[in-house]
């Protein structure tokens, strides 16, 4: 019976202390919801710091990875669509070359039949529209039948439509007929103005159509850093924020750039958005494939900025404590609990994203003696 009644006096005694701060019932503090009122004189006050609350100009800025790449549409593998042999190279290794630039020639027996039918489909159309204009002109003097004027017509859209699709066909080689020639070799050439950073020409060897790129060719006065951001730094990051990013190569060195493009897909293993930094490379000390670090700073903004001794937790909430205005009264002092939105801003600092106003008085640092 004794065993049964200290036992149960230990559990209350347990629950007693977790409900109460000891040092809040010695001192005669009150609560009632999220108002705490301590007694005029409570020697608690001595602990307590409060500060105004105040807003002053704050950049968020955080370091993470990333790896550069060149900009998308700034790239061109160059490789030939059907197989052929290599007949000659307009180009070198690093050479700058403009768009529409002939790269290289190939002798392809598949080009060869194509530009065939284009001729054979563009004299056949001269023909049949010749015709269809012949039987025209006789119909009009009563010598052609109606119905010799209606073959006429179709043989002549046949044609056309013919014509159309050996077109369509030297498109997929990128020729234009206008300037294709009996017996020429197929070239191809660059889409976009940049520098050749790859060859694999080689005169004479024979080119197969899926042996990848006979050269690249890419813009990287400009590219790309993709960097990890993690999730709780997202909403310090903007469209448009400067960027400044280091290298090994040359870790001394700032390269800056901009925001370019921030993520929507999360990455689930790595809780991080993709956000593409554009950065200035005309010294072309970024090199495609180079890992970085990347320093982002956000634009400054009007913040309140506490230290974060003033924010508590509690549970799935932060809350800070307000002082209510002016000296004690008859009751003693009065604080109030305040939830509140906050972020790390480093050294020891939070900001304020919601929850407080410019002016309220808060507690720094003692909030811990008026917990409940």
């Amino acid at each position: 019976m004794n065993k049964i009644f200290i036992v149960t006096m230990l559990c209350l005694l347990t629950a007693s202390c977790k409900q109460h701060n000891p040092d809040a019932d010695g001192a005669g503090i009150r609560y009632a919801g999220d108002t705490i009122v301590v007694p005029a004189g409570s020697p608690i006050m001595r602990q307590i710091l409060t500060r105004q609350a105040g807003a002053e100009e704050y950049s968020a800025e955080f370091r993470t990875v990333g790896s550069v790449r060149p900009v998308q549409g700034r790239l061109a593998e160059i490789a030939s669509p059907f197989a052929g042999r290599i007949l000659r190279s307009y180009v070198r290794l690093g050479q700058a070359v403009g768009a529409g630039a002939p790269i290289v020639e190939l002798g392809s027996a598949e080009f060869y039949e194509a530009a065939r039918t284009y001729f054979a489909s563009r004299s056949a159309k001269e023909l049949k529209t010749m015709h269809f204009d012949r039987q025209k002109d006789l119909a009009a003097h009563g010598v052609a039948s109606q119905r010799d004027l209606e073959e006429a017509r179709s043989e002549a859209e046949i044609a056309a439509r013919e014509l159309e699709e050996a077109e369509a066909t030297l498109q997929l080689f990128h020729t234009e007929a206008s300037s294709l020639q009996m017996g020429q070799p197929l070239r191809l050439v660059s889409p976009i103005a940049g520098e050749v950073v790859k060859s694999n020409i080689t005169i004479g060897s024979y080119a197969a159509a899926d042996a990848g790129p006979l050269a690249v060719v890419a813009d990287l006065s400009e590219v790309w850093v993709a960097a990890l951001v993690k999730e709780k730094y997202f909403g310090a990051i903007r469209h448009g924020d400067r960027v400044e990013v280091f290298t090994d190569a040359n870790p001394g060195h700032v390269v800056w750039g901009h925001i370019y493009y921030i993520g929507e897909m999360l990455d689930e293993e790595t809780r991080s958005l993709e956000v593409i930094v554009a950065c200035n490379n005309s010294d072309r000390e970024l090199k495609p494939g180079m890992f970085c670090e990347v320093h982002f700073l956000s634009s400054p903004v009007r913040s309140i900025i506490l230290p974060s001794t003033a924010v508590m937790q509690e549970q799935d909430h932060a809350y800070v404590l307000i002082k209510t205005p002016g000296p004690a009264d008859a009751t003693g002092y009065s604080f109030v609990r305040r939830e509140v939105e906050s972020e790390t801003a480093g050294d020891g600092k939070v900001r304020i994203a919601s929850g407080l106003s410019e002016g309220d008085e808060v507690v720094v640092e003692g909030g811990i003696y008026l917990n409940l």
